[in-house]
């Protein structure tokens, strides 16, 4: 979903950990974040050879701990800037062997014998795991968004839920007033396991470098919204970032999946566009296979595209996030009358392959 960290206004910043006062005059990260992931739907993918790889679960101890207690240069507000040094970050993981018994990727075409399960989560009772956090690691008092994009929500705990078996994101035509004193007209849900805090000493709730990601998912069904399935960079900044799925309301029959990265000090992205049926309030399965390699999307366990290109392929520890986002550019408009809007999660699952 690619929600740059750009702006540090009262919407969401992936902005630095040393950030004591942003744009808008708030103190600490602003809520309102900037994103790098302004990406183009019509752009096509260049296609490239990938590995799956492996999972953990959510009550495991699978977790990306700082080696050193670093801060985050402020200008990672600015993911063009390039000057500061990003923190060292490295990752501990504890996995669980995969046998018959336990979930396996929809992949139909792979030997996963092989593949442990690190992340399983099915969203079962009526309570979020403690692998999740409802906001990104800006968040003021529980809130934040991602402003550069032009979003309308406010993401709020208020926002998820876990019921009938899923995990649920619901956008709501309820006005949120955000840090900044500006009033976004919806208050949305989601959730990441990445940090709730700029401080580097406290690690993300979950990260890993190189696996395979899948998600059970069904869409939200009106123009305006912007549900997606997206890793980040587990030193807090923008860039690298993976796009699992993201879609469009504003374009039902289409499927996006990309890899922003930066490339020669500047933003760059590479993905793909996958053309659907009418995909609104339907269900799919996202998957995402990063190895040393590349990166190969599916879609209900088909490849649907990769990426190859080394210069575009993370090498560090990264976290999970899924979220409806409202509005922005590519999703077009919402129509309030036809609020409430639901993202629903079946299951999300991340392996890793045997050494």
């Amino acid at each position: 979903m690619k929600h740059r960290l750009r702006t540090y206004s009262v919407v969401t910043v992936v902005v630095a950990v040393s950030i004591t006062a942003l744009a808008a005059g708030c103190v600490g990260p602003s809520t309102l974040g900037t994103d790098d992931r302004q990406t183009n739907e019509e752009d096509a993918a260049s296609p490239v050879d990938a590995s799956p790889a492996p999972i953990e679960s959510p009550g495991s101890s699978t977790s990306t701990t700082p080696t050193e207690s670093s801060e985050l240069p402020t200008s990672l507000a600015d993911p063009e800037d390039t000057t500061a040094p990003a923190p060292s970050v490295a990752q501990s993981t504890t996995t669980l062997a995969l046998t018959s018994t336990l979930p396996r990727p929809t992949l139909a075409t792979e030997d996963t014998s092989d593949w442990r399960l690190v992340l399983n989560d099915d969203f079962a009772g009526t309570t979020l795991s403690s692998l999740w956090n409802t906001c990104h690691w800006w968040q003021v008092d529980g809130g934040c968004t991602i402003i550069t994009n032009d979003e309308l929500q406010w993401y709020r705990p208020e926002g998820v839920s876990v019921r009938d078996g899923a995990l649920r994101l619901l956008a709501e035509a309820i006005p949120q007033q955000a840090t900044d004193g500006r009033t976004l007209p919806y208050r949305s849900g989601m959730v990441t396991t990445g940090r709730t805090t700029s401080d580097m000493s406290i690690p993300p709730k979950f990260a890993f470098t190189y696996g395979f990601v899948e998600a059970a998912m069904t869409l939200p069904t009106a123009p305006g919204t912007w549900p997606a399935l997206w890793l980040l960079s587990a030193d807090n900044t923008s860039l690298p970032e993976i796009d699992i799925m993201e879609w469009y309301g504003r374009r039902p029959e289409l499927i996006t999946m990309h890899v922003h990265q930066r490339v020669d000090g500047n933003a760059a992205d590479t993905g793909r566009s996958i053309e659907v049926a009418d995909a609104r309030g339907s269900t799919h399965v996202f998957g995402m296979r990063w190895t040393t390699d590349g990166i190969t999307f599916y879609l209900d366990g088909v490849e649907s595209g990769s990426v190859t290109d080394p210069e575009f392929i993370p090498t560090t520890p990264m976290y999970l996030i899924m979220n409806l986002a409202i509005g922005g550019g590519n999703a077009g408009t919402p129509d309030a009358t036809q609020s409430p809007q639901e993202l629903a999660v079946d299951y999300i699952r991340v392996w890793q392959e045997a050494p």
